[in-house]
């Protein structure tokens, strides 16, 4: 079975339009959709890949977070639940009812509030990399700097540089230059959803949730600090699975072993959240 179509569209939520990507089979498979949701500050375009793989057997969506990408951005900084309403806006928009939702970093923490308000429709949950930050390190990261454009565009050079050092193996020149331009495509608000990230009480959220959940844990520089969510996973199914050889960058070199593992969780019928 070849790959599935990536398509953009747009959907109204309550701080404009959403800019997203679907994918999907030409017949209803049954299965129920899943949402993506990227890190900031980039954009849903590097879920293309995963996109084309996941859509071979359900509709898969990876939507651009308000400020991000081509979304239109909040009026002013939004905390993590002013995220998980415009992403519930957006799924009301699309009239999905049942679906699953996957979130890599600052998408993770999306997922958690999206999952802890729509209890009855987020079926199971998927985050890459998501972090319990202690007090300390919360009050750090509000404090972190608002990018700067500069007139020499070294900025651009800063963190190309950063995002090829990060990047793992295999993760080519080509797959990097190839979204690089979302990464800046919204400065003013580019830490607009680490700040809100910083300010999310991830470890209430989490203890409250009663999907089961799945961790992907890359071996990148948030590798010791995912490993605390373990305590904070409620589902007796819920689990951690450690990926040592992978690193950042992994959902767009790991296509298809990062598409088994999604469906592998994803399609398990033995599954059900606590409170069904």
């Amino acid at each position: 079975m070849g790959a599935a179509t990536v398509e953009r569209h747009y959907v109204d939520s309550r701080f404009g339009q959403s800019h997203l990507y679907r994918a999907g089979p030409v017949n209803d498979t049954g299965k129920p959709p899943v949402v993506c949701f990227h890190m900031s500050p980039w954009s849903a375009v590097y879920y293309e890949p995963l996109l084309a793989e996941l859509g071979k057997d359900r509709l898969a969506i990876a939507v651009d977070t308000p400020g991000y990408g081509n979304s239109d951005a909040p009026p002013g900084p939004p905390n993590m639940d002013d995220y998980g309403a415009a992403m519930a806006d957006v799924v009301d928009g699309l009239g999905l009812t049942t679906f699953d939702v996957l979130g890599d970093r600052t998408g993770a923490k999306v997922a958690i509030e999206l999952a802890r308000l729509r209890p009855q429709q987020v079926r199971r949950v998927i985050l890459v990399s998501p972090v319990v930050w202690t007090e300390e390190e919360r009050s750090y990261r509000k404090e972190f700097p608002a990018e700067v454009i500069q007139k020499d565009g070294s900025h651009l050079l800063s963190s190309w540089l950063i995002t090829v050092g990060m990047s793992m193996q295999g993760r080519t020149l080509d797959m990097i230059g190839r979204i690089f331009y979302a990464r800046h495509l919204q400065i003013k608000t580019a830490n607009w959803g680490r700040h809100a990230a910083a300010r999310y009480k991830a470890r209430d959220a989490l203890d409250s949730l009663q999907q089961p959940i799945k961790v992907l844990r890359p071996r990148d520089e948030l590798w010791e600090l995912t490993s605390r969510v373990a305590e904070h996973l409620r589902h007796p199914a819920s689990h951690i699975h450690d990926l040592p050889d992978w690193g950042y960058g992994f959902l767009e070199v790991q296509v298809d072993e990062t598409a088994s593992l999604v469906r592998n969780f994803l399609d398990r019928i033995d599954l059900v959240p606590l409170y069904r």
